[in-house]
């Protein structure tokens, strides 16, 4: 899925550029594809690695070994931009040592609408903040199988503010419990089976009749309602199809440039900025874009890397101690 995955974080750029496709933001309906690709992959960690409670904590770390390098190296080299090239701008406004370090923490940044962090610095690592509270929770919606109860409590919230009973934008958007449903559709998309596949494609199939309500004025449409259940609708089908293909070298590179370019668009615009306000025409997007993928590129190589030597120690310490408990089991 590393294609898909730099595909989503190009419609997330592009989006943040300006850019609608028939009046939908792409941004909102790719990041509906990045939480059902995260609650499969991370269904796939716990289950090979983590699947005890002793583990979560190793769980966490692994976590934070995987999305804390990028980031921060992005954060303080967003925050010199701004410092330097774009005094006096909103941005500017939030370099303060308390939004600082709040936003550091990443977790806060997911609850950004209580004020709890900015939004300046670093826009789209609000959603950081959102994949930070999905992996407090997964291990032990796994461990202690409780995604069915979790799965039709986070599809009522859902409903509700997709219906506009509650805050459509936070709480069907934002939060977790209005998006974890999401999550587990990928989860249940990991080696399913009869139940899990009829949870998920039931979320599908519903999702297009909720999109296809929205946009005819059946339901009204409410901010990023119509983007989420698009999302959801062709997200499902589409990571159940490509988690079928078999490895390649090449998927796996474009994979691993994706957060990279998921992250540091918005440090490349405001540099840009700095230099050359101008609109975002196509020369633009395009001269964005190339500059994200190289950048991704270098920071996946001198900062991601030496990270994900850890985590494959970590991981490799935990089926070692796997293997051992069963050794003494059978002695």
């Amino acid at each position: 899925m590393g294609a898909f995955r730099l595909l989503l974080a190009v419609l997330v750029a592009v989006s943040h550029m300006g850019k609608t496709v028939a009046g939908l933001n792409p941004g909102v309906v790719a990041v509906i594809s990045f939480l059902i690709i995260s609650g499969f992959v991370m269904t796939s960690l716990i289950e090979r690695n983590y699947y005890a409670p002793g583990k979560i904590g190793s769980f966490y770390v692994d976590r934070a070994l995987r999305l804390f390098p990028q980031f921060l190296f992005y954060f303080v080299v967003s925050c010199a931009v701004i410092h330097f090239l774009l005094p006096g701008t909103p941005q500017a406004a939030e370099l303060t040592l308390k939004t600082i370090a709040s936003s550091v923490l990443m977790l806060p940044l997911g609850f950004y609408m209580f004020g709890v962090a900015g939004t300046e610095i670093l826009p789209p690592a609000w959603s950081l903040g959102l994949e930070m509270c999905f992996y407090l929770v997964i291990p032990f919606l796994l461990i202690f199988k409780a995604r069915g109860a979790a799965f039709v409590l986070s599809v009522g919230i859902f409903m509700l503010a997709c219906l506009g009973y509650l805050n459509t934008d936070i709480y069907g958007y934002r939060l977790l419990p209005g998006v974890l449903f999401i999550f587990l559709c990928g989860s249940y998309l990991y080696r399913p089976q009869a139940k899990g596949l009829t949870i998920a494609v039931g979320t599908a199939v519903l999702a297009g009749l909720l999109f296809v309500a929205i946009m005819t004025g059946v339901i009204e449409r409410r901010p990023f309602n119509a983007e989420v259940t698009l999302g959801i609708a062709l997200g499902i089908p589409a990571v159940y199809l490509l988690s079928r293909f078999k490895y390649h070298r090449i998927d796996e590179f474009l994979g691993n440039i994706s957060y990279g370019v998921f992250l540091n668009h918005f440090v490349v615009m405001y540099f840009l900025r700095g230099f050359w306000p101008v609109p975002y025409d196509a020369h633009i997007v395009v001269a964005v874009l190339v500059l994200a993928f190289a950048l991704s590129g270098v920071s996946y190589y001198c900062v991601e890397r030496p990270a994900l030597a850890l985590r494959h120690r970590l991981r490799h310490g935990q089926r070692q101690r796997v293997q051992a408990q069963s050794v003494e089991t059978t002695a």
